[in-house]
């Protein structure tokens, strides 16, 4: 059961909450089984369930008396996608991990023909070029997260997004010859990879968080170009992949133990 001990918590929210959460493990429930687990007056629960009915996210049945959930709960979760579940799961093992390691850490996930930076720990690395990535649109050809990403997606939708990057190019040939030349070499190597252009330049490697249908989104280390050396990289891409398969262990035993 949640607590409202913190100052600014209100505890009728937090009432209602435990309330929905009790309902969800019953197919129904009278008002007098509410009251005995959850511990609050009766009164209080027909308040709670009262308004849950008028919001139109509990009913009563007219036989028995009891509540039970609508479908209109469902809406609750609608928000909470594969990405939310692979931010939840991973910032902390990710905050950790750079703690430990101290190289600087981040995810990135498609998002309208981009790689959308959504997690960072440059915050806790003292490797860090700046202070984060967070919110950085990334191109899908220009940067190792994309590079990562067109590599180890499945076909279909590396067919539509190279098909968009060609609509969008004033020369679409050249775009899908670099497309190519970026997936080929991106495949052989293990990982994405944007070396410095100039001196004092960051440098990327990228490696996919799942393959094919099943990527969640790219895990990436970014830091001063002049640390990116050939044995650097080779150490970074075997670290990487060890992350990224710790995670998608992690989201699949959150997923297990939530359902």
């Amino acid at each position: 059961m949640l607590k409202a001990n913190e100052v600014g918590e209100v505890r009728a929210a937090v009432r209602a909450l435990d309330l929905l959460r009790e309902l969800n493990q019953n197919d129904a429930s009278a008002i007098s089984d509410l009251h005995r687990t959850l511990q609050l007056p009766k009164a209080t629960i027909h308040r709670l369930l009262a308004t849950l009915k008028s919001a139109g996210f509990v009913a009563v049945d007219a036989g028995s008396k009891n509540y039970r959930l609508t479908a209109k709960v469902l809406e609750l979760s609608s928000g909470y996608t594969e990405r939310s579940q692979l931010l939840e799961v991973s910032a902390p093992y990710l905050r950790q991990t750079t703690k430990k390691i101290r190289w600087p850490l981040a995810i990135g996930v498609l998002d309208n023909f981009n790689i959308l930076v959504r997690f960072s720990t440059m915050p806790y690395s003292p490797l860090a070029v700046q202070a984060t990535t967070v919110g950085h649109r990334l191109g899908l050809l220009e940067s190792a997260m994309g590079n990562a990403y067109l590599a180890h997606c499945d076909e279909i939708q590396r067919e539509i997004l190279v098909e968009t990057l060609m609509t969008q190019a004033q020369n679409p040939r050249a775009i899908q010859r670099l497309f190519l030349q970026k997936v080929d070499i991106t495949r052989r190597q293990g990982y994405g990879l944007r070396l410095p252009l100039r001196n004092g330049e960051s440098a990327t490697i990228a490696v996919p968080i799942g393959q094919g249908k099943d990527i969640l989104g790219v895990l990436g280390l970014t830091t001063f170009g002049r640390l990116m050396t050939a044995n650097l990289l080779v150490s970074h891409q075997r670290k990487l992949e060890e992350y990224a398969q710790e995670i998608l262990r992690r989201i699949s035993e959150y997923g297990a133990t939530a359902s």
